[in-house]
């Protein structure tokens, strides 16, 4: 724990370099964070620090772009250039400790950066083939995790036959259908059961043939015992039952775990437990600070039980959220998480899991249908649905059930529709509101009863409380441009999302933007619709801008500098960030939009 209180030598209060809003990684989480609160507040100086040497992409994408389905440039998953015309200052540094009292962050290097307002957004680590594992650091062993991972994994592609994948998650599966996609002899080395936390044993075997079908070979209950290598590269893998499987690569596909070691080098104790724990308006123990993203952990209100939620519409969904509440803009923080859920594609089975499906406690009935090759499991409590799990080759409209959950409406008489997954949910609910809404001006009471979280719940009362902080004050609204005040409220939830490969983003504001530079299409941006009053991006755009001819000079520059950013001069920090300097065209766009 840091006990310091003061500045890194060498660096008095009045030198620090300082920021009203400061983020802590640029994943998704926190650049669409950063994105949102320039929306909110145009006058804000904000500032993200990384330590990535890459812009912020689409890790969803990642998958397409191991089958060569993708190019790099289309996993950014903004626009190239957001960063700059949203006046984001990107700084290149790895932070080390959170002095909370002072407010500032030390960095490497004897560096230290102050803020106002601070975000937690790093992420999450994967968990590979354990380090006490013989032979786990030999070339080919390869955890697929971040950019540089699959990089080297397409590197690799040409020189590998066969493949072992380690795991039995989601992950996993859709890892070994990659490499059954280029033609690869898979092997898929499963512990115990294929996701047993998600799936029940019918579901898991329907998840089973799919891979046979395709072609992989399934080893259930092994586990890796050893990794063989001639000359520093792996050729096989000893199993637990004493088998060798002879390949070229190894994946470990084990999961992740929420980077929350921030949480433990903060001045001011921040609770922690399975992700940094946070309120339903993302706010931590720690005055002032907040956390988004895989490695913040969320009340899940059927178990009562904190829980990190990584998925990419819920990174998304809590960025926006974060941004919102940073700047203080109350009318935009009007949100409810819920229940969790997931979507996803294993193969050719489309996978949806609401809730608490698996739920089997007293008081809890279960149904499930197995009709036309699909699979729908419901568990349901007093005419409420508690849990949804679909597996099949159409996926059911994922939002509108988890509303159905949220909301506890009524099911009696819409449940073989939801076995047989033939029910138009979003017609459902428009008519039981529309009910309501009726009740409501006629005078009499309705029969749909929705129960809606308006108080943010307190942390849990079995960790012990930090003594010397005083309770949360709600923030006040911060001094908004008359455009933003005018803006309607976004939800923030309730919107579909099919494909697990995609994710759906807030459409930036092109102003600021050099005038002779196209937009960047995101094809693997999602299928959500846009968010209401940002402007959507026309289809048509090449990949590349179409004035991209430039002399030596300019070529040598892009070829030393980053997209987007320019070195700090000498003696400043020496730390990489993005210029407050935009051509005159970009700030003529911005004065407009602050008017």
């Amino acid at each position: 724990m840091q006990n310091q209180q003061t500045p890194a030598k060498g660096i008095s209060r009045s030198q620090l370099e300082r920021a009203d809003l400061v983020i802590i990684g640029n994943g998704i989480a926190g650049l669409t964070a950063a994105v949102e609160a320039r929306h909110l507040a145009p006058d804000k100086r904000i500032v993200i620090i990384t330590d990535q040497i890459h812009p912020t992409i689409n890790t969803p994408a990642l998958k397409q772009f191991a089958i060569a389905k993708l190019a790099r440039e289309q996993l950014l998953a903004y626009p190239s250039g957001t960063e700059r015309a949203e006046r984001i200052h990107v700084v290149n540094a790895h932070v080390e400790g959170i002095h909370a009292q002072s407010k500032y962050l030390t960095l490497n290097e004897n560096r230290s950066f102050g803020y106002e307002t601070l975000l937690i957004a790093t992420g999450s680590s994967p968990s590979g083939i354990p380090s006490s594992t013989p032979g786990h650091d030999f070339d080919g062993v390869m955890t697929l995790h971040r950019l540089q991972d699959y990089l080297d994994l397409r590197r690799r592609i040409p020189e590998v036959s066969e493949v072992v994948v380690v795991g039995g998650g989601v992950h996993a599966i859709e890892t070994a259908m990659g490499f059954l996609y280029w033609g690869k002899r898979v092997h898929l080395l499963i512990r115990s059961t294929i996701m047993g936390k998600t799936l029940d044993e019918t579901a898991s075997e329907m998840v089973l043939n799919n891979l046979r079908r395709a072609g992989a070979i399934i080893h259930t209950g092994t586990e890796v015992a050893g990794i063989v290598g001639r000359v520093g590269a792996v050729v096989g893998v000893i199993t637990n039952h004493q088998e060798m499987i002879p390949c070229q690569l190894v994946a470990g596909c084990i999961g992740t775990r929420p980077a929350m070691s921030l949480a433990k080098k903060c001045s001011v104790p921040m609770l922690n437990k399975n992700g940094i724990l946070v309120d339903d308006k993302l706010r931590t123990s720690v005055r002032d600070i907040y956390a988004a993203g895989d490695v913040a952990a969320l009340r899940n209100p059927q178990t009562n039980t904190f829980e990190t939620r990584a998925q990419w519409y819920a990174a998304v969904s809590q960025g926006r959220l974060a941004g919102a509440m940073m700047v203080g803009s109350a009318e935009h923080t009007e949100t409810t998480f819920g229940v969790q859920w997931h979507a996803t594609h294993l193969g050719e089975l489309s996978m949806l899991t609401v809730g608490e499906p698996l739920k089997r406690d007293e008081g809890t009935v279960t149904m499930t249908d197995t009709a036309q090759g699909n699979y729908r499991r419901l568990a349901i409590q007093d005419d409420r649905l508690v849990g949804y799990l679909s597996l099949g080759t159409a996926q059911p409209d994922s939002l509108a059930i988890k509303r159905i959950i949220d909301e506890k409406i009524s099911i009696s008489k819409i449940i073989k529709p939801l076995l047989k997954g033939k029910f138009d949910a979003r017609r459902y609910l428009s008519e039981q509101h529309a009910y309501a809404a009726q009740g409501m001006l006629t005078g009499r009471a309705s029969t749909l009863q929705i129960e809606r979280s308006t108080t943010t719940r307190r942390l849990p009362e079995a960790l012990p409380p930090v003594a010397h902080l005083e309770p949360f004050a709600e923030p006040q609204p911060a001094t908004l441009p008359r455009e933003s005040l005018t803006r309607q409220a976004e939800p923030l939830l309730y919107e579909e999302e099919i494909s697990p490969f995609t994710g759906n983003l807030p459409t930036v504001s092109r102003a600021g933007l050099p005038a002779n530079k196209e937009p960047i299409p995101q094809p693997f941006t999602g299928n959500l619709p846009p968010p209401q009053g940002r402007q959507q991006m026309a289809p048509g755009y090449s990949l590349r801008p179409q004035n991209n001819k430039m002399d030596l000079a300019q070529a040598i520059n892009a070829r030393q500098n980053p997209t987007g950013r320019e070195r700090a001069p000498e003696g400043k920090q020496k730390l990489w960030a993005f210029s407050d300097e935009i051509p005159v065209e970009a700030s003529e766009n911005v004065l407009k939009r602050r008017r």
